[in-house]
């Protein structure tokens, strides 16, 4: 098993750190934890966006789940759309980051 930090920092993120976001990958499936403030630039330095399997999120506080919105966007207006991906939080943490954007931007499952 392999886990990369994306982002450490609190509630904000500074100049030189996103907020929580981590990359857990375990015999070529990769899951997307907590994918905070600027987290989506720091994945984009290991993978492409179709390269995650799965999201968790924790919780529906932004610094825990902001870049899901702009990781959905990419997937979603890309060329060739990868499947829906399969996204795990608890009952309605994600309603405003989903409300930012209606289908097919947010192709979840």
């Amino acid at each position: 098993m392999r886990l990369t930090v994306l982002g450490g920092c609190d509630a904000w993120l500074t100049a030189v750190q996103p907020c929580s976001g981590y990359l857990v990958e375990y015999d070529g499936f990769r899951l997307l934890v907590d994918p905070g403030y600027a987290t989506l630039p720091r994945l984009l330095h290991h993978h492409t966006v179709d390269a995650v399997d799965a999201v968790l999120v924790s919780h529906g506080h932004p610094d825990h789940c902001a870049d899901l919105n702009p990781l959905l966007r990419a997937r979603g207006l890309s060329d060739d759309p990868p499947p829906p991906l399969p996204v795990y939080a608890p009952h309605g943490a994600l309603d405003t980051v989903l409300a930012l954007d209606k289908p097919p931007m947010r192709p979840i499952c």
